[in-house]
């Protein structure tokens, strides 16, 4: 990374320089051209001037300068020159600068020699009598101007390169640096104070190092808890068949020990595909998910009727109120979020209790399901808690029933996959209302 940044900062301040130099030459070698037109006019009106007052223009042949007289007769033939023999040159009249001064009074036009690669400049204007006066010089091209200039480009191009490796080198340490520094100390990155422009980039490992650490005692508080979870049915299964396997259970005994030992493996069933569930909704991106039109009434309706049996051993009734609502969501991964909550409220529900299962879009904007029963309901200051992983509120109870206390931790995470609202109301000894809003 740092070869990197300084090869393109070096690279970019010697195309700068290069661009430069070059837009410079063209620049310069425009002013140049402009300059010299305008110094022609002046010569040319002062030379006319002097022709018109006196009439005479012998003069012209004995001039010794760069700068090139002519007179040229109105048919184009040339009447006098500076530097050529006017008996010898041809006829003139086919020259622009020529034909527009005849025209207009004045006219001027740049030619560039093939054989020299030089430009030449011309500027006539038309006297008293008829006649022509053309004022010419002869000047560099624009790629004369800058092959010549070449040597003084490669050295300042030397300068500013030296002066680019080294602010370059500066340049690249400064930005750098920080960096660097922030990666040797990771571990501390809540004390590190950088510039402006990296504290973006800084929060942003600061709440993911913090997201981690939450990640990590989540994962501690989960495995000791799942630890927890599974001694104690494996510890009663162990116990009871060591019980018939040494011969000390009766054999009145052993019918209900085989009871107890199916009933707690069939917890460790239920608890290992809740395990199972959780921690693949920990590992899935919300991005991976698979989303697609849902009926939530049909999944409602679904849930009901699988659960029907179920409520109807513990004789609770399920009532339904449900319409036909369509998300954008995960059908799998909303089947159990509706089969756990359905499930919870049969399961810590009153002997002739009822579930009431109800799906609607209230205000238009959003669609409802909401699992409601009359059963034990929520002490106020377990409310928040219900959510978490492992947290019963009636532990003795939960165990009797086979809960495994990650029921509605699953249902909270499919939540959040689905960007949902939860909401709960409860009252002990009245009921509870777990309200999802899509």
């Amino acid at each position: 990374m740092v070869n990197k940044t300084f090869t393109k900062i070096l690279s970019l301040g010697m195309g700068i320089v290069l661009v430069t130099s070059v837009l410079m030459v063209f620049v310069f070698h425009s002013y140049y051209e402009k300059q010299a037109q305008s110094n022609l006019k002046t010569v040319a009106t002062l030379v006319s001037e002097e022709i018109n007052n006196t009439g005479d223009y012998s003069f012209i042949n004995s001039v010794n300068d760069d700068t090139r007289l002519s007179i040229i007769a109105p048919d184009g033939k040339v009447l006098a020159d500076s530097m050529e023999n006017a008996e010898t040159m041809e006829n003139h009249a086919d020259r622009p600068e020529f034909k527009e001064a005849m025209q207009s009074g004045h006219g001027s036009t740049i030619r560039k020699s093939a054989t020299i690669d030089q430009n030449t400049f011309y500027y006539a204007i038309k006297l008293d009598n008829g006649n022509i006066l053309r004022v010419a010089v002869t000047g560099d091209s624009v790629f004369i101007v800058f092959y010549e200039s070449l040597f003084y480009i490669a050295i300042v191009g030397l300068a500013v390169m030296v002066l680019s490796l080294i602010i370059s080198y500066a340049v690249t340490q400064s930005i750098i640096k920080p960096i660097t520094e922030i990666g040797k100390n990771l571990d501390n990155i809540e004390e590190q104070e950088t510039y402006e422009e990296l504290a973006p980039f800084v929060n942003k490992l600061k709440e993911h190092k913090r997201k981690q650490k939450q990640l990590d005692k989540q994962k501690k508080e989960f495995t000791a808890n799942i630890s927890h979870e599974l001694k104690t049915p494996l510890t009663s299964i162990a116990g009871y068949a060591e019980l018939i396997e040494n011969g000390m259970a009766k054999q009145e005994d052993i019918r209900p020990f085989a009871h107890t030992i199916r009933k707690q493996a069939l917890r460790l069933v239920t608890l290992t595909e809740d395990i199972i569930q959780l921690s693949q909704l920990d590992e899935t991106r919300s991005e991976s998910i698979n989303f697609e039109e849902v009926n939530l009434g049909q999944i409602a309706e679904n849930c009901a009727e699988s659960l029907e049996m179920n409520a109807r051993s513990k004789n609770v009734t399920i009532e339904t109120e449900i319409r036909e609502e369509y998300i954008n969501a995960n059908p799998s991964l909303i089947e159990e979020m509706v089969y756990n909550l359905v499930d919870n409220a049969i399961r810590y529900n009153k002997d002739g209790g009822y579930v009431k299962i109800k799906v609607h879009n209230p205000l238009g904007t959003s669609v409802v399901l909401s699992v409601e029963d009359n059963g034990i309901g929520i002490p106020a200051e377990y409310q928040k808690r219900v959510f978490e992983r492992f947290f019963r509120v009636d532990k003795s109870r939960s165990k009797e029933t086979g809960g495994t206390g990650l029921g509605l931790a699953i249902v909270k995470h499919i939540a959040e996959v689905h960007n949902a609202k939860i909401n709960v109301i409860s009252k002990v000894d009245v009921g509870t209302k777990i309200e999802v809003e899509f």
